[in-house]
């Protein structure tokens, strides 16, 4: 209210509570969100992917991510290449150079480099000229194909999740014509953008890749507190190369040993730098949803896919992989 070109006092404590109230939900949802996508990715990591580790499993996203990236901007592509029998042909992959997947990981270039040779061994790499590339075979593969069913299956329930909760925005329309199935090898691509950017914002905080999955376990622990023993079970880590990351973590002030196990410390929380990450990470999974919307992949499980019950998207942790 205004009287004589002066704003009262009142009006303007109105505003504030007004601003105070709407920057309230705003964080609550952003700490939602947070809770489930965290949970989320620590479930994709600790099923890895094909039967490789968790780590191996990030790589070949990298690799291949970067392999495909040409052919995201042709939409007749995007169609043929959508469905989970139809990967593109090694033909039409760019390769990337181990040097560019250890810059956009963070890691070691020898570090790389070794995980690249031992997945070639595997058959889930192969070096040509100009780099390396997830070939054709790999992702047709009866393994790799069941871990990208899971993986998707998986995005379903937490998209049911974050909507049934009312965390998620108005999602557009899809640009895609209808199709018989879903196009889960397109949302594996959508996925996958969204799990290397969310991967890339916590390395900025975090010393190296095994650290932040190490530190996704802490924060998603159940009863707010996890072991060492229980993170090399959800992880199929050794107990020594968890115990190692947690050290690290624990002197970087991210983690908190307490007797009762570890924890992430409430002021971490509290930073600053934490609450723009937890803000970042809202837009991301609205990015993530809006992608999948604008792709026909949410047109396509409103349609293909059975309404699910309440029990069903309740939040819930999948087994530890068997390794």
């Amino acid at each position: 209210m205004r009287h004589g070109g002066v704003r009262l006092g009142w009006d303007s404590g109105r505003v504030d509570e007004g601003t105070r109230q709407n920057e309230a939900a705003a964080t609550r949802r952003e700490q939602e969100l947070g809770r489930l996508s965290f949970a989320f990715m620590l479930d994709q990591a600790a099923m890895g992917l094909g039967g490789l580790s968790s780590l191996d499993a990030i790589l070949i996203m990298a690799i291949n991510q970067a392999n495909i990236a040409p052919l995201t901007h042709e939409p007749l592509t995007r169609i043929r290449h959508g469905r989970l029998e139809a990967p593109a042909p090694d033909s039409r992959r760019r390769p990337v150079s181990i040097n560019a997947v250890a810059n956009s990981l963070r890691m070691p270039f020898e570090t790389v480099r070794r995980h690249v040779r031992r997945l070639e061994q595997l058959g889930a790499c192969t070096s040509v000229d100009g780099g390396v590339i997830v070939p054709e075979t790999y992702l047709a593969s009866p393994g790799y194909v069941e871990g990208v069913m899971e993986s998707h299956r998986r995005l379903v329930l937490f998209f049911h999740q974050a909507n049934a909760a009312g965390l998620l925005e108005p999602l557009p329309r899809s640009a895609y014509p209808p199709e018989p199935t879903i196009p889960v090898r397109a949302a594996a691509r959508i996925l996958a953008d969204y799990m290397l950017r969310t991967t890339d914002a916590l390395l900025a905080a975090v010393s190296d890749l095994a650290s932040v999955i190490v530190l996704l376990a802490v924060i998603s622990a159940d009863t707010g507190r996890t072991s060492v023993a229980e993170i090399a079970h959800r992880l199929g880590m050794p107990a020594e190369t968890v115990r190692r990351h947690v050290k690290s973590l624990i002197d970087q002030g991210l983690v908190l040993r307490i007797s009762t196990g570890l924890v992430t410390p409430y002021e971490v929380m509290e930073r600053p730098a934490w609450q723009t990450f937890l803000r970042e990470n809202a837009v991301n999974v609205q990015r993530l949803f809006t992608g999948l919307a604008e792709r026909g992949v949410v047109e396509a499980w409103a349609r293909l896919i059975p309404p699910m019950r309440g029990e069903d998207v309740s939040p819930a942790r999948s087994a530890p992989p068997n390794r």
